[in-house]
């Protein structure tokens, strides 16, 4: 596992889960996209297979529309979190959590696993490790699917964003915790490096808590799609966003649908 793969996830897992809980007042309407078009190609349930899960926004939505769903992520804490959302949401029953290295992923889902009628890959969470084992994971993701699995990759980075509105610093604020993010951007390569800086929030004051180094493949459309074509998948539509349906710009975040050949 990359170091800060692991200083992220797990051990800092309580920095991340703020973020991550920013994001489930969007998840609805992004599920509500999916069963959209998964309704438009004839899929209104089955199983679902949730890629670097976190700690399960889509897992649990997608289980609510009556999916039967597995997540798999490599962060302990995520899961236990996730399955306490389960919970609350009254969709335990329907949920499996799985804690394991993605590109393990036929060991790790195989005892718990039918073959699934939906992939998502979900909020940029691909290009962590090589190329050579993206395209490993989606292959596996592939063979533990039936043909005309849908997969979705959606809210992902994507090079010709970068090419326009790259932002050499931002910050975000996480309650008690706010972040600063300094980036830089490689075109040549699709290489980000970033540097996360946490600080909490004293009064006036702010108090370091601690930094992480990330490094990572950000994707173009036609470099993923090739990518997914060699995994056995078939891109059927691209774009800027599954709740609307809007098309994919350089403005927008990328989201693909593709189909299991």
């Amino acid at each position: 596992m990359n170091d800060w793969i692991r200083k992220l996830f797990v051990e800092r897992s309580d920095l991340f889960l703020k973020l991550m809980n920013q994001r489930w007042c969007k998840t609805e309407e992004l599920v509500n996209g999916m069963v959209k078009v998964l309704s438009s190609l004839g899929i209104s349930s089955g199983n679902m297979l949730d890629l670097c899960c976190g700690n399960g926004r889509v897992s649990i939505h997608m289980a609510k529309k009556g999916f039967n769903v597995v997540g798999v992520d490599v962060s302990r804490a995520f899961l236990e979190d996730a399955r306490r959302k389960a919970e609350e949401n009254h969709v335990k029953g329907l949920v499996t959590f799985v804690e394991g290295d993605v590109r393990k992923l036929k060991r790790i889902v195989g005892s718990v696993s039918k073959p699934f009628d939906v992939i998502v890959n979900a909020w940029t969470s691909i290009g962590f490790y090589s190329q050579e084992d993206d395209l490993s994971v989606f292959k596996q993701a592939r063979e533990l699917s039936r043909e005309g699995a849908i997969l979705f990759i959606t809210e992902t980075m994507h090079t010709e964003y970068l090419s326009i509105k790259f932002a050499p610093t931002s910050y975000t604020e996480l309650d008690d915790v706010v972040m600063l993010e300094n980036r830089k951007f490689d075109p040549t390569n699709g290489r980000v490096n970033s540097s996360w800086i946490f600080y909490r929030k004293q009064g006036e004051d702010l108090k370091y808590i601690d930094r992480v180094e990330i490094e990572h493949h950000v994707y173009s459309l036609s470099e993923l799609c090739s990518l997914l074509r060699k995994a056995g998948w078939e891109p059927m539509a691209h774009y800027g966003s599954l709740s609307t349906l809007q098309p994919m710009s350089p403005l927008t975040h990328m989201n693909i649908v593709a189909k299991a050949q």
